[in-house]
């Protein structure tokens, strides 16, 4: 598993946090750093935005404890900061954090859909990680002050057993604790731990401490390292020390990119690897013919849009290689992304058969919502048993607006039951269909997307490049036909 040293950049203000990173400026890697609140607090966003431009990856480090909803809206907006790791603290509860991953989920697709950079494909969502203990707490002061009785490594793990429950991709421990929490949750579960020091160095105020090279031993996947690299002589010559002690070889090529493209690496493992399943995913949908690109002689949709892409999802039931890929794939996305998914709903008529499969492979009860209620016999809209309070997912083929899909959502909730989300296989990922799920409150989730089914469509010469920007501008504006020039 690939490590990464994190400085903290415990400063008061803008000046001396970038005059420190000045220090860097001439070196082929840029550090990963800590905002934390002392500066996030005085300068705001604007000293994130400074430093991100400047090549920097963030952890910013304001470990968000409040009711759920309000955590769930302070993600939605950080999100927007183009951050690379957020916290919140364990202590707020499972449903605290799992609110803190639907807001950081949908701020971040909101995010993405609004960026105007080229790379967007690229970017990865935010890891999101939990603080278990402070390494500034003894488990003296645990009992004493907090009224715990249970032991540090016992209520650390279970703090993280909390944090993997809520679908979050790790901790902060203290490396004490890192060993014992990828035995309970896992070598994928990250640890991020602070309280290091090297050897012979003053404590300072941290009790729970090791050095990078104990830190390496135990299986640490990231160090967050302040003071014994900010407040030495030489800041560049400690923090590439840190790094040698950590495991991290200097003598690399391309040090930076290298570094810095192994983490993000690390971190897209830990999700199962998304890009490569949606890629995985689009290859099928093409090779069934499932998509049809066309933007030489765009179709017509039911609204009169001119569009350069034609989806029919139905064709993945009668092609078994691609729907046991798709089938599995959904099951294996619920079981991340909705860990408490009680109920599978399929949408009328695309989704039903999804929904059956699925179930059967995760041994789930499965109904579906017709586009209106009967008229005739019970008049009903929701097929199937659905008890109030059910944890629902719901299953879509396609989502273009995502209209149909929040009506499903809508009808659900007012027959009682707790939508958890919708999980589709394919999304034309249009800006208005992310705002109608950002607004409903709805977690929705795809297998694979148009930016990935483009990506396999040039590789595999399904079209050019010239074509791959016309149906890329036509998502980004359906209604504006200047695409097709």
């Amino acid at each position: 598993m690939q490590r990464d040293v994190i400085i903290a950049l415990d400063f008061s203000n803008r000046k001396d946090a970038l005059d420190f990173l000045d220090l860097f400026e001439n070196e082929a890697r840029k550090p990963f750093v800590k905002v934390g609140m002392e500066l996030f607090y005085r300068e705001g966003p604007d000293i994130v935005r400074e430093i991100k431009a400047r090549g920097h990856k963030i952890f910013l480090d304001l470990k968000l404890h409040d009711i759920p909803n309000t955590v769930e809206h302070a993600m939605l907006n950080l999100a927007s900061l183009g951050v690379d790791m957020v916290n919140v603290h364990a202590q707020g509860t499972i449903e605290m954090m799992r609110a803190a991953k639907r807001g950081l989920d949908a701020g971040f697709e909101k995010y993405i859909c609004d960026c105007e950079c080229s790379d967007n494909e690229k970017q990865s969502r935010p890891v999101l990680i939990a603080v278990t203990q402070l390494t500034s707490t003894s488990e003296q002061d645990m009992k004493r002050d907090l009224l715990i009785e249970k032991s540090m490594a016992e209520t650390v793990l279970h703090y993280g057993g909390n944090a993997k429950k809520a679908g979050l991709d790790g901790v902060i421990c203290s490396p004490h604790e890192a060993e014992i929490i990828h035995k309970k949750c896992g070598q994928t579960f990250l640890t991020v731990t602070p309280g290091i020091r090297f050897e012979g160095a003053k404590k300072d105020d941290q009790v729970r401490i090791t050095t990078p090279e104990k830190a390496k031993e135990i299986g640490c996947d990231f160090i967050v390292v302040g003071r014994p690299i900010t407040k030495s002589e030489d800041p560049v010559k400690s923090y590439k020390k840190c790094l040698l002690d950590f495991g991290i070889k200097l003598d690399e090529d391309s040090l930076q990119s290298s570094q810095i493209a192994k983490s993000s690496k690390n971190i897209e493992s830990v999700r199962e690897s998304l890009e490569d399943i949606s890629r995985k995913v689009a290859k099928g949908l093409l090779e069934i013919k499932a998509v049809f690109l066309r933007p030489e002689e765009p179709f017509t949709w039911a609204s009169g849009i001119k569009s350069p892409i034609y989806c029919d999802n139905r064709l993945i039931l009668t092609a078994p290689s691609v729907r046991e890929i798709v089938e599995d794939a959904l099951a294996q996305k619920i079981e991340k992304e909705f860990p408490d998914c009680e109920v599978l709903m399929g949408t009328a008529t695309a989704g039903i058969a999804h929904a059956a499969i699925v179930g059967e492979i995760l041994d789930l009860p499965m109904g579906y919502v017709r586009g209106s209620a009967k008229d005739h016999g019970r008049t009903n809209r929701i097929e199937g048993r659905l008890e109030k309070g059910a944890k629902v997912v719901v299953i879509e083929d396609l989502i273009s607006t995502g209209g149909s899909s929040i009506e499903t959502v809508e009808a659900l909730r007012d027959a009682g039951a707790d939508v958890l989300g919708v999980m589709s296989i394919f999304t034309y990922k249009m800006k208005k269909s992310m705002e109608r799920f950002v607004e409903s409150k709805v977690k929705a989730v795809s297998l694979a997307d148009l930016d990935s089914l483009v990506e396999v469509a040039v590789k595999d010469n399904y079209i050019n490049e010239n074509d791959a920007a016309k149906i890329l501008r036509f998502r980004d504006n359906p209604s504006d036909e200047s695409w097709m020039k």
